[in-house]
């Protein structure tokens, strides 16, 4: 909708959950954040099963290397950008913008479901079901 709209759309996205690119869409720009970190420390297994705990350590890895992708998009682009749109888990991405004067509009990816799914991933993860076995691979991209 806002690409429609005439804006510039910038999806900023970690290593391992980038999109194919045959699937992105034409005129957006991709940005790759936190290439470095290892994948171990952004997927939650084993003893990182816990999904609140993920969800803490990904903001934690992942807000330097956004803000540093975050500050050179800022000196590349002419004008100030209208918004960040931003998921309501990455708090850290959040509080990054707000660092850059980037106003920010949250959105909450999930719905009332998500909450079961959130309490019943460690359980998953200690009977190995997640993370599925061969689907995250950082080389992928």
């Amino acid at each position: 909708v806002l690409h429609a709209r005439g804006l510039r759309v910038t999806v900023f996205h970690s290593a391992f959950n980038a999109p194919e690119p045959a699937r992105r869409p034409a005129g957006y720009r991709f940005v790759t954040v936190g290439a470095s970190v290892p994948l171990a420390d952004l997927v939650p297994t084993g003893s990182h099963g816990n999904f609140a705990e993920a969800l803490l350590r990904i903001n934690e890895r992942l807000e330097a290397p956004f803000e540093d992708s975050l500050r050179e998009l800022l000196l590349e682009e002419e004008g100030a950008p209208a918004c960040l749109v931003v998921d309501s888990n990455l708090r850290g991405m959040q509080v990054v913008a707000h660092r850059l004067g980037v106003p920010t509009l949250v959105l909450r990816t999930g719905a009332a479901a998500c909450l079961l799914a959130y309490m019943a991933f460690p359980a998953l993860c200690d009977k190995g079901v997640l993370p599925p076995q061969g689907t995250y691979s950082p080389t992928s991209t």
